[in-house]
């Protein structure tokens, strides 16, 4: 019987992540040349713009078969600019590998990965990677890791060094008490961690035995489930060290996708359970779309449970519709191998599914269930948008679809103030690359304009108001009137509608439409324009009239009442704040602390790289623009920086009413 493994490969930009993957199929066979170095494209990037831009951009997948074991591979992007694909990897992936550089360590971008793996409750693995670099150590990392991470990390292999060069690992699940001095610090550690996994397991232990003696893949299997335990690897992916031994770890010590605990969906709106079996029905996402111009569409479908095949027809329960299943394909990057069917835990893709983009879920239309998904991030990031040439309207109409189909972080609306079309994402890079695929994908050339940093308002009271529309010109009238209260919800949470209408006050059928008129009404601030965030809007009362109310009555009374809500709610404008990781040498620290704090930011951190500092801060994403340059001249050239959105923060007074004035101009200048 197939067993199947799912990994997600996690971890920030440069730490050889790509290459990581690229090891372990070399290593397994199951690819001839070992690319990714010298200039020759690796079997997860293969895109031109990856290829050229020397990075990862999108979720690719890859395999290893062993025998009757297959490991799946989601290898996701390191920047933190697409956010989008390292969601959607750990959304279908059962177990996230995060892999560090030895000579970064934690970094800013590491811990953010570290907790969106914690929030989805993943079982993790850690690959400390480029312990062949000089000047690195491995007790440096692994302290910084028991800081942020914790205690119960598992010391699985530690580098060997001769001279100063990295010889291999050693395996200290293979070793015995006394076998090397130098290791026995983490060989305690091992038997402490592993000995705390069961009661007789540690009543032994305390005795004296060897526990390294007995069978003890049961206990680590069931605490890296639990997550009581995170094992760790060291190596360096370049010339493949420590590579054979985390594979053999996976397939002896690691659950299959079979062992892992039930999938949580949604049955007629109630949380259920859905056991992975291949026996069971159906239940399946999908991960991520690709749209070729020449091929079509291609989606990658994850399997949980049952069985997904070929020429098969099965229900798209987020958009309930029928989907035609045609021929699946198992995925080496971009190499295709035609699949009869696919069991739990196998990543397939699919050509041409009619409706079907990212998050969907794929079940049996006997068993319409769905799998809540996690919310992605707004972008922080936003430029206005025109065709090159005109008459290629139209066209670029065509391609916007296609590419916020393929990537459902990239947002492309028309601001109804300006008249322009906005592109919004999650910075400048993803932005540029969203742009080049206009040009790539679907021969439209497109110019950007002034950034525009996306402000939104939100209130800091609660305020009652009154919505009241009624026009009587002959014949039928228009009537509708409600009562809202509206109050402040914590930063990010969105937006909140209570129905509290009791008595029939104002009838079913038209609560939604007020529900619609206050959406409609948070679209443009009372401030500046800008969209309303983060409240909760009660509707608690209202009259109608028996011939006058209807739909559109009720929707402009809502917005009415939002309207003079959000006056009376002392409103307030937010800014994005972008977390800011910026490497520099020593003597440049002083002056890159006084750009920050003259850019109304705050220092979280500073911590030694080598020979360099990592300077860790927050930042209004609107004091950003041309940092780039500024940080060349500082430096000499020799700072770098990476920026990724963080959460939305209160602009304070002076600043938010000159952005409300400029607003105001802008608008007036239109009129």
């Amino acid at each position: 019987m197939l067993k199947v493994y799912n990994l997600g490969i996690f971890g920030p930009n440069k730490v050889g992540k790509t290459l990581f993957v690229e090891a372990l199929l070399y290593k397994t066979g199951m690819i001839e040349k070992f690319g990714g170095v010298n200039g020759m494209p690796s079997t997860m990037d293969y895109d031109k713009e990856e290829i050229e831009r020397g990075m990862g951009i999108n979720l690719s997948v890859g395999y290893i078969k062993k025998g009757n074991d297959i490991i799946y591979l989601l290898d996701t992007p390191g920047y933190m600019d697409f956010i989008g694909e390292q969601v959607a990897g750990l959304e279908v992936c059962d177990i996230a590998v995060l892999v560090i550089s030895s000579g970064e360590g934690i970094s800013t971008s590491a811990e953010k990965l570290w907790e969106m793996i914690r929030e989805k409750k993943k079982p993790v693995i850690i690959f400390v990677n480029k312990l062949d670099a000089s000047d690195v150590s491995f007790d440096s990392v692994w302290k910084e890791m028991t800081s942020v991470i914790g205690k119960n990390l598992l010391s699985v292999t530690v580098p060997v060094y001769q001279d100063g060069q990295m010889k291999g690992v050693e395996n200290i699940l293979e070793k015995k008490s006394g076998d090397n001095p130098s290791l026995q610090g983490y060989f305690q550690q091992a038997m402490d961690v592993i000995a705390e996994l069961d009661d007789a397991l540690m009543e032994r232990y305390l005795e004296g035995a060897d526990i390294f003696s007995e069978d003890i893949s049961g206990y680590i299997k069931k605490g890296f489930i639990e997550g009581k335990l995170i094992p760790v690897f060291s190596g360096a992916s370049i010339n493949q060290t420590g590579i054979d031994e985390f594979i053999s770890f996976v397939l002896k010590y690691l659950p299959s996708t079979s062992e892992m605990p039930p999938v949580k969906v949604l049955k007629d709106e109630k949380e259920d359970i859905l056991e992975r079996k291949e026996e069971g029905p159906l239940l399946s996402i999908i991960a991520k779309t690709i749209i070729d111009p020449f091929a079509g569409k291609l989606s990658y479908l994850r399997v949980f449970s049952g069985k997904l095949k070929s020429n098969s027809q099965c229900l798209n329960s987020t958009k309930n519709t029928k989907e035609r299943i045609g021929q699946l394909m198992r995925i080496q990057g971009k190499k295709q191998e035609m699949l009869s069917e696919a069991g739990p835990g196998e990543v397939v893709a699919i050509a041409k599914i009619s409706s079907a983009q990212a998050f969907d879920t794929f079940c049996e239309p006997s068993n319409p269930v769905k799998i809540s998904v996690s919310p992605l991030p707004e972008g922080a990031v936003s430029y206005s948008i025109k065709p090159k040439v005109k008459g290629t309207e139209d066209k670029l109409g065509n391609a916007i679809g296609r590419i916020a189909e393929e990537d459902p972080t990239i947002r492309v609306f028309r601001d109804e103030e300006t008249g322009e079309t906005i592109i919004s994402g999650m910075g400048d890079l993803h932005i540029d690359i969203a742009v080049n695929k206009f040009k790539e994908k679907f021969g439209v050339e497109v110019e950007k304009g002034i950034p525009k940093i996306a402000y939104k308002e939100t209130i800091t009271t609660t305020a009652d108001a009154e919505g009241k529309h009624k026009k009587q010109t002959g014949g039928r009238g228009q009537y509708g009137h409600c009562f809202i209260k509206v109050e402040p919800l914590p930063r990010g949470t969105g937006f909140e509608f209570v129905d509290e209408i009791v008595g029939g006050a104002i009838p079913r059928q038209f609560i939604p439409s007020v529900e619609k008129g206050v959406r409609e009404a948070m679209k443009k601030g009372v401030l500046a324009h800008y969209p309303v965030v983060d409240i909760r809007v009660r509707l608690y009362d209202g009259t109608y009239h028996t011939v006058d109310s209807s739909d559109i009555a009720f929707q402009l009374a809502g917005i009415l009442a939002l309207q003079k809500a959000l006056q009376q709610a002392n409103p307030v404008l937010l800014e994005p704040i972008v977390n800011v990781e910026i490497m520099i040498p020593q003597e440049f620290v002083g002056d890159v602390i006084g750009t920050i704090n003259a850019k109304r930011g705050r220092v979280l951190d500073m911590v030694a790289s080598g020979r360099n500092h990592i300077v860790k801060a927050q930042v209004p994403l609107a004091e950003m623009a041309n940092y780039t340059n500024e940080l060349r001249s500082i430096t000499s050239g020799s700072g770098t920086y990476t920026m990724a959105f963080s959460h939305y923060e209160e602009v304070p007074n002076h600043i938010a009413t000159k952005i409300i004035e400029e607003r105001k101009k802008e608008r007036e200048a239109r009129q």
